[in-house]
């Protein structure tokens, strides 16, 4: 995770570019940053297909989002997918590679419809469109000769091994060209761009480049620039000015110091989104100019309607800067889209008090350190970048009403590295009314997650949390994802009553490295939850069982967590037990244990579930458990010996 504005926002500017028509043996595939592909014949093709243009939905990416992204951004070799998720009639027996362009992509139910029935249409219709040359992920070494180049409408050369490209290429028609992930490409000739007048997709990102030639200034019809990840970018050519169309400008993940001051000339521009990240040389900072972003820039902007900026929280340059940045922003009334880093709580004041009406925000509030190695799960992080509206509130020291009114719009909360708060509803269980994803970590003085006293306001009024007319105190009553790590002093999830509906729509609880944590569910949250998918615990030594209460009579014939699928529990020398002997669980499929010594039989009483598929754990532990009889077979059956990985 980046340190400062860690999360992803979809961009619905980073228009994608796709032939319409997909023939090909080769199946189609995603690749680390969800651009999807397929993997073409050996030799590529050139077809005449018509482009299909697709725009985000914010909707669709919380479906779409988990499948996509930075799980996968860590792997060489993109992950595979059935090509029969696309459109498996429109398939014969040639082959096409295709890339979307435009990194973070996510289309709505509609658009897709729309691609679908574009699909279908006959090839014909697509001829006046030109060629298309597709020669991704083949391997090459070598650009294609320049008499294809000569006559393409757009070229697709990502995934390749290309180290050069023509010095002069002729391409009067060209409308797109993708590059992307040509790993050794590392200069771009001089008098490459001199003749492409009809550009208007540049996709360079995840190559090793590491400037643009003055040629950059003949694409006089550019719209979209995609140079994110571009590791050796560390100056952003002044020529970039000129092109006065731009409307999408991504530098995500390069190692740009700062932004010229001719970036206030692309007064079309709609998106941008840079990394800035001070240099270290011989242990001194170099700097080309002390703004990252020079006074004027952003204001200038005035179409922006997506602006994200990723900053190095070490850059002392940007504490400068970052007050006359707030106003800037604050003047952008078309603003829908925000990543930004508030290295002091003060700040948001000032943004709150004049801040655009956006759709989607990432922010990060407070001082804190870059990391070599972040203690956040990735999938952790992905979930985060879920949804639209993300806080995360760093060594924050008390609970500024600030950062409360900003909780109150919030759908994910990560609470980082918190100095003094005790417990999380702390901040006002009122304010978390929206909240559907929290994260909860290092945070050293927090005792109790909930403490029910909480749902009650300072005046002793109870806090309606609820749109409901009646007086019911429903607390975390949007939360689907709750995740917890490295809590040395948390003893419980929740204390006190626990009213109906409370917590009702949590799918996934996440517990790790809680020494002192004792106590999970207790029976006003087992009647709560009836949406809990997966619980995952991990070293929390303390735990007997996840259930720590008791239950009455009447109540232990009744099966509880009725939607529960996967129960994980790794490194807990103290658990005897899954439940206490309460039913449990009839739909689960899957569990897995590790370094669970004390758990002699974890099965027969608590869970029969008849939908269990698999059961992990160490054979010398299976072996070693007492069963009444003998294991039932159809238990043996299922089970898998663990593997050190999956812990």
């Amino acid at each position: 995770m980046k340190d400062a504005g860690t999360s992803k926002v979809p961009l619905s500017h980073k228009t994608m570019v796709e032939p319409k028509i997909m023939v090909g043996k080769g199946n189609p595939y995603q690749d680390k940053n969800g651009e999807k592909q397929i993997a073409s014949e050996p030799h590529g093709m050139v077809f005449n297909v018509e482009p299909v243009k697709m725009t985000i939905s914010s909707e669709q990416k919380k479906i779409e989002i988990g499948e996509i992204g930075n799980l996968a951004s860590q792997e060489r070799q993109p992950e595979r997918i059935q090509v029969e998720e696309m459109q498996p009639q429109a398939l014969s027996t040639q082959g096409v590679v295709f890339d979307d362009g435009a990194v973070k992509i996510l289309k709505s139910n509609a658009q897709m419809e729309s691609q679908i029935e574009d699909i279908e249409k006959e090839p014909e219709a697509s001829e006046q469109c030109g060629l298309f040359l597709m020669q991704g992920g083949l391997g090459l070494t070598k650009p294609p000769k320049d008499d294809y180049w000569k006559n393409a409408k757009e070229i697709y050369l990502m995934d390749n091994e290309l180290s050069i490209l023509p010095e002069n290429p002729r391409c009067p028609n060209l409308s797109a060209l993708f590059l992307p992930r040509n790993y050794k490409l590392r200069t771009i000739p001089p008098s490459f761009f001199d003749y492409m007048p009809a550009l208007q997709i540049l996709n360079l990102s995840r190559t090793g480049i590491k400037s643009l030639p003055d040629s950059l200034i003949r694409l006089v019809s550019l719209k979209r620039l995609f140079l994110n990840d571009c590791y050796r970018l560390m100056t952003l050519s002044p020529k970039v000015g000129n092109l006065k169309l731009l409307e999408v400008l991504d530098l995500e993940g390069a190692k740009i110091m700062d932004l010229p001051m001719e970036i206030k000339e692309l007064t079309n521009l709609k998106c941008l989104e840079v990394s800035f990240y001070g240099y270290m040389s011989n242990g001194r900072r170099a700097m080309q100019s002390y703004a990252v972003v020079p006074c004027g820039v952003i204001s200038t902007l005035s179409q922006l309607e997506e602006l994200n900026i990723d900053v190095n929280p070490d850059d002392e340059r940007w504490d400068a800067c970052v007050e006359n940045i707030i106003t800037e922003v604050c003047t952008l009334t078309r603003l829908e889209t925000l990543k930004f880093y508030f290295p002091r709580v003060e700040l948001l004041r000032h943004f709150h008090c004049n801040r655009p009406l956006l759709s989607h925000f990432r922010f990060t509030v407070g001082r804190h350190v870059k990391r070599i190695m972040s203690r956040v799960p990735r999938d952790v992080e992905f979930e985060l970048e879920r949804w639209e509206r993300c806080l995360r509130y760093i060594n924050g020291v008390g609970v500024p009403r600030d950062i409360k009114n900003v909780l109150h719009h919030v759908t994910a909360f990560f609470l980082d590295r918190h100095v003094t708060v005790k417990k999380l509803s702390d901040f006002g269980t009122r304010n978390m009314k929206q909240l559907k994803c929290c994260v909860v970590g290092e945070c050293n003085e927090v005792q109790v997650i909930i403490d029910a006293q909480d749902a009650y306001g300072e005046d002793g009024i109870s806090e309606i949390v609820s749109e409901s007319y009646d007086a019911e105190k429903i607390v975390l009553g949007s939360l689907e994802y709750l995740y917890i790590y490295y809590m040395k002093s948390l003893r419980s999830i929740w204390e006190g009553s626990v009213q109906k509906n409370s917590l009702f729509l949590l799918k996934s609880l996440t517990l790790r490295t809680c020494p002192q944590l004792t106590t999970i569910f207790t029976q006003g949250l087992l009647a709560n939850l009836f949406n809990l998918e997966e619980i995952k615990v991990e070293d929390c030594p303390s735990i007997k069982s996840i259930v720590s209460c008791e239950i009455s009579a009447e109540h232990r014939s009744s099966y509880f967590l009725p939607s529960l699928k996967k129960i994980t529990l790794h490194y807990m020398p103290g658990l005897i037990s899954i439940s206490s002997g309460l039913q449990i669980a009839p739909k689960l499929e899957w569990l897995s244990f590790y370094n669970c010594s004390n758990l002699k039989n974890p099965l027969i009483d608590e869970i029969s579930s008849q939908d269990l598929k698999k059961i992990k754990g160490e054979r010398s532990w299976w072996e070693a458990l007492e069963w009444s009889s003998s294991c039932p077979s159809y238990l043996e059956e299922i089970f898998v010996p663990i593997d050190i990985q999956d812990c």
